[in-house]
């Protein structure tokens, strides 16, 4: 037992000696929490946002009837279940607000008051806002909604999985960069190949770009491969420019490629360089709307979100993909991105340590 613990105490002391390790063992996780908790609490209960379809009989009576429903959860009193903000969209809007995952329902009433609410089934949070809505309405009025029917949204474009499916493929980018990049470099580094290499008449920036170009090669072959299982599975849409696609895809390698050179252009250890690798990624995973809206945070800092590289690849590619977006509408997150990268690039070079 006295050798275990002078053995535990060497490990304790070499822990805490390392200031990068506390950040990322003790620090980094507060953050997180603190962001998520922006996104989930920050408004006191979840706040859903339902599309009253502008065609409808008396749209403005409608959303005032649904404001009413939850008066009390506006004011505070409510039990918790959320907060309906209804707004009035043309159908042609709304359902392009559903693409982009801004709202998940859609309702609309006749001239004999009978509802129609229109959401994807597979969708659980759309199920959520559709029971919350029918269950206040149900209880403002002290009646059945029996007179109500639900249209399926399951075409291609409306459904989840073809919001989802973009986003993924994103990440997926991210990822592959981030750590193929700079993971590689921060073991290189700790394996003294860097010295080595540096000491041979190889050119250096031909060195650093070999990770770009690389990682062209393993992304496209991975997604080609995710793609084909989504759309034979799946059959999600596409429906807009196959160039503007590829475009996107190759400027957000770029910008990924370079924030990966940036990345691994100091750390010698592998516990600095997992949590630098997860700094980037992880945050960008959660702010960047991939598996749910970043609406859902403050809207004082949804202009730095929809900036980050991986929301802009992952917006620019559903628009592409069930919006119909062509080039035109892709060249500004593409300059954008590759402004990005080269920001990283440059400042990466700068402190790029050899040894």
């Amino acid at each position: 037992m006295k050798q275990i613990y002078y053995l535990v105490t060497i490990q304790l002391k070499e822990f805490y000696r390392e200031p990068g390790i506390l950040f990322w063992a003790f620090i980094f996780p507060i953050a997180i929490a603190g962001v998520l908790g922006l996104a989930f609490t920050s408004k006191g209960v979840p706040q859903t946002r339902v599309a009253i379809i502008s065609s409808s009989h008396n749209a403005d009576a409608l959303s005032s009837k649904i404001e009413k429903a939850f008066s009390n959860s506006v004011s505070g009193n409510s039990d918790g279940l959320g907060v309906i903000v209804p707004k009035i969209f043309e159908e042609e809007e709304a359902i392009k607000a559903l693409k982009r995952g801004e709202i998940n329902l859609l309702v609309k009433e006749d001239e004999a008051g009978n509802l129609e609410f229109s959401f994807d089934p597979n969708n659980a949070n759309a199920q959520r806002d559709y029971l919350l809505l029918s269950n206040a309405l149900m209880s403002a009025d002290g009646k059945s909604q029996a007179s109500s029917k639900i249209r399926k949204l399951d075409s291609k474009g409306t459904r989840y999985i073809d919001y989802l499916v973009p986003g993924m493929l994103a990440m997926g980018v991210m990822n592959s960069c981030l750590w193929g990049v700079g993971w590689n470099l921060i073991e290189m580094r700790m394996k003294k190949l860097l010295r080595r290499m540096s000491a041979t008449p190889m050119n250096k920036l031909a060195f650093v770009l070999s990770f770009f170009f690389t990682r062209i090669v393993v992304t496209t072959v991975e997604s080609i491969i995710f793609l084909t299982f989504t759309f034979t599975v799946f059959e999600n849409a596409f429906f807009g420019s196959p160039i503007a696609a590829f475009m996107i895809f190759l400027t957000g390698n770029f910008a990924f490629a370079c924030i990966g050179i940036f990345v691994g252009s100091r750390a010698q250890s592998a516990q600095v360089g997992n949590g630098l690798v997860n700094a980037f990624t992880f945050p960008m995973m959660v702010l960047s709307g991939i598996f749910f809206s970043y609406k859902n945070f403050p809207d004082i800092i949804l202009p730095f979100i929809k900036h980050l590289p991986l929301t802009l690849m992952a917006d620019s590619l559903r628009a592409v993909f069930i919006e119909g977006s062509g080039i035109t509408e892709s060249i500004y997150p593409c300059a954008f991105m590759i402004l990005i990268g080269f920001f990283f690039l440059g400042t990466g070079l700068r402190i790029f340590r050899w040894s």
